[in-house]
């Protein structure tokens, strides 16, 4: 989750205008230009006035006697500074309008579907159905654009009051910063070029960080510009960090903390505006002052402010895989949302209107880490558990419309603090929540077992990206947006679901790879670079791009092509990673190097030094591979049958039945546990395990090839030395139908890898 503070000078910047507006303007006009005022002289009239008779409005006599209402004298003028105030508010204002448009992209079908109900555009009053709008991120920039040059001609007025400079101040830092975020583009990817308007922003960067100055010395001179001083602090230091000046912005936070002890929710903004900006870089204070955030918010009795520092917290270590401090975010978390580590009972929303919002949220954020973390750590009865209630949660706010007013805002939610001014902080849009469930279902059961109808990763996958180019309500871009956001917000959560999507698709090429429906993996896995390209979105990805290009490989017996793509994978990832550790076996196994290695000593301590990698890591997926590793190295054949048992139980425990295949392969090739019956059940169901990746929708029942082959061998060998002839026909007809898969598999990739 996202957690800031937007434009949090909305409070005074309402109030300011207010005032002017009370000032200045007429307020039963309904138009935003100024209205001629009548200076009283005739000359300066074109309109003829009448003398009206005074026998016409004679007093009458009456038992109703009204008091004099002494009328208060008409404003000869609207000064040109509040007119230009008015018109920037407005301009400002008027820009979110066009956000939900430049938020989705064109590429997305708004035309009406059978049986689909398509998203409003929430801008609309009252709402009507959405349309595309090319220049809709343009537009909202122009307006903001507009909103500056009004400012600034205000500013250049004569005679305006401090107040009033103060408040021109203000706005000008809100507004630059929203428009100078859309137009500065620090990266921009190989080939592309900037579509951004012609503005400097090193100058605009420069006025904006002039003025802001200004207002905020000028706005400590009177204790009633405190609210606006406020606000101005934390523009100061926002500036700083958009600079990349992180020290002085970070001693503009602990200066503004240590002045300002009172103010519990600008306090709480500062500490979430530092947090914003340190999350990026990795640093270890983001942990350390997530914990003083939670301490302070604990002891003013901030309860919603807690939660929020806990879920920072919880997701930052996550975000940079510290897994070893995992279990401590999510028990701290679980506590301050009033959960128990027993998942098996039901979780219950409570509360009304926002209160219940935000309960939501932050149950959801929960269970998705959750079941993130126990998908990890090989508790698949947890993961599950942790799922259903996800899909509970997310099915009960749709029905009750609880994610309803911040799936029209954006994510926009105010935390009424008990004693204090309320807090306005950026959550995860529904939309967003609704790819993360799909994708945290997939990541964390990667079940590649069962008919395309029941497989977990094809099923959820395909439920995903069904309507994925459709205006659907309730999907991924049903989202709108409020005058808290600017186009960079709209442009960086355009590229989330952009990401997520890619994510996705290879996750969905990666079971269908592991399910040896290779033709259609590999056609997703051209797709998904496409996608990704498309999207500017290719470089992080390209390392998860080579290892399933270098796995895709090994799986039609290219072993030179699959070392290739390892050996690039590797180069784009840092060293010792756990995703390296993944590359550098799939190197050696394409290399023939984990073979015979107890008979060679070089590759045996290589691979020794992975297995204890491997046991070392809090992930069960690499702990069960470090232990049938470790069952190949060693020579001891009891070592090595304790090693495959240990390696069994967490296959079985986090139903990785993949690894379960390997294990069964192994243990019916070199190692024979107990007698001949034991082996058969092993090896029936190695069979059956094999069938059920991808074979259950094919006519000849082929699932994944190699290791079905292997069993299909092995039984025949089995009902050969049983005497059972007949059965040893039907393992016969199953070693055909592998071969015969394996040819036609060896064929489509000859024409797949054609130059």
């Amino acid at each position: 989750m996202e957690a800031g503070l937007l434009d949090p000078s909305f409070a005074a910047r309402a109030s300011c205008s207010a005032e002017h507006q009370h000032r200045h303007t007429l307020p039963t006009t309904s138009t935003l230009l100024p209205l001629q005022v009548s200076s009283g002289d005739d000359k300066c009239n074109d309109l003829k006035r009448r003398k009206l008779s005074p026998d016409i409005y004679q007093t009458i006599p009456s038992r109703l006697s009204s008091p004099s209402v002494t009328l208060p004298q008409p404003l000869n003028t609207v000064t040109n500074a509040a007119l230009l105030y008015h018109f920037a508010i407005s301009a400002h204002r008027a820009s979110h309008v066009h956000l939900q448009q430049a938020f989705v992209h064109p590429s997305i079908s708004s035309t009406t579907i059978a049986n689909v109900h398509l998203f409003p555009l929430y801008s609309a009053d009252p709402p009507r159905p959405f349309a595309h709008d090319p220049n809709a991120a343009a537009k909202a920039l122009d307006l903001q654009l507009l909103a500056l040059d009004l400012l600034r001609a205000g500013l250049s007025q004569g005679g305006l009051s401090e107040k009033e400079k103060v408040a021109f101040g203000l706005e000008f830092g809100i507004i630059g910063l929203k428009a100078y975020s859309a137009l500065y583009k620090p990266v921009v990817g190989k080939g592309k070029t900037s579509n951004g308007k012609q503005v400097d922003a090193a100058r605009l960067i420069g006025d904006i960080q002039e003025i802001v100055g200004q207002s905020h010395f000028i706005s400590g001179r009177q204790t009633s510009f405190t609210p606006m001083r406020l606000q101005l602090e934390l523009l100061n230091a926002r500036i700083a960090f958009l600079q990349n000046k992180f020290h002085l912005g970070k001693r503009m936070i602990q200066q503004a903390l240590a002045n300002q002890r009172e103010q519990s929710s600008h306090r709480y903004a500062l500490y979430l505006l530092y947090l914003e900006y340190i999350e990026s870089t990795g640093s270890a204070d983001y942990l350390t002052v997530a914990d003083d955030l939670m301490a302070e918010a604990y002891s003013k009795g901030h309860i919603q402010v807690v939660q929020l520092a806990a879920l920072a917290k919880a997701r930052s270590v996550f975000v940079h895989r510290r897994w070893e401090l995992a279990s401590q975010a999510l028990s701290s978390l679980s506590a301050v949302l009033g959960l128990t580590e027993d998942l098996s009972r039901p979780v219950a929303i409570t509360g009304e209107g926002d209160e219940r919002t935000w309960q939501a949220s932050m149950l959801v954020h929960y269970m998705i880490l959750r079941s993130l973390w126990s998908g990890r750590i090989g508790d698949d009865s947890s993961a599950r558990t942790s799922l259903k209630h996800i899909y509970d949660f997310m099915d009960g706010t749709a029905e009750s419309e609880a994610f309803h007013k911040i799936r029209a805002n954006g994510g926009i939610m105010m935390l009424h603090l008990p004693g204090s001014e309320p807090l306005r902080v950026q959550v995860t849009p529904p939309n967003i929540l609704y790819l993360l469930t799909y994708l945290t279902t997939v990541v964390s059961r990667r079940d590649f077992a069962g008919s395309n109808a029941t497989c977990k990763s094809i099923l959820h996958s395909n439920a995903l990206r069904r309507y994925e180019d459709i205006a659907r309500a309730d999907d991924m871009w049903d989202v709108g947006y409020s005058e808290f956001h600017g186009v960079s917000r709209v442009e960086k959560q355009q590229k989330e679901v952009m990401t997520i999507r890619g994510e996705m698709m290879l996750e969905h090429a990666t079971a269908l790879l592991f399910r040896s429906d290779l033709e259609a993996g590999y056609e997703l896995l051209l797709q998904s670079i496409e996608h990704l390209r498309r999207h500017d979105l290719f470089q992080p990805f390209a390392p998860h791009i080579c290892l399933l290009f270098a796995q895709f490989a090994m799986l039609i017996g290219a072993g030179p092509l699959a070392a290739r793509f390892y050996t690039a994978c590797l180069q784009l990832i840092n060293s010792g990673s756990e995703f390296g550790l993944i590359a550098t076996i799939g190197l050696l196994g394409s290399q023939g190097r984990l073979s015979k290695l107890t008979e060679n000593p070089v590759n045996r301590d290589l691979v020794s030094g992975l297995v204890e990698k491997c046991k070392g890591s809090t992930s069960a997926m690499f702990n069960g591979a470090g232990h049938l590793l470790a069952s190949l190295t060693d020579e001891n054949v009891v070592n090595s049958k304790k090693q495959l048992s240990t390696a069994y139980e967490i296959s079985a425990k986090s139903n990785n039945n993949f690894l379960r295949l390997l294990i069964f392969a192994f243990t019916t090739s070199t190692h024979h546990y107990g007698g001949r019956e034991r082996m058969y059940r092993q090896l029936e169901t190695g069979k059956e395990l094999a069938k059920m990746m991808g074979g259950k929708d094919r006519p000849d029942g082929v699932g994944q090839v190699i290791l079905g082959l292997w069993f299909a061998y092995r039984l025949k060998e089995y009902y050969r030395q049983e005497g059972s002839q007949e059965r040893a026909n039907q393992a016969r007809e199953g070693i055909k139908n592998h071969l015969n898969r394996l040819e036609k598999i060896k064929l489509q990739s000859a024409a797949m890898l054609a130059p």
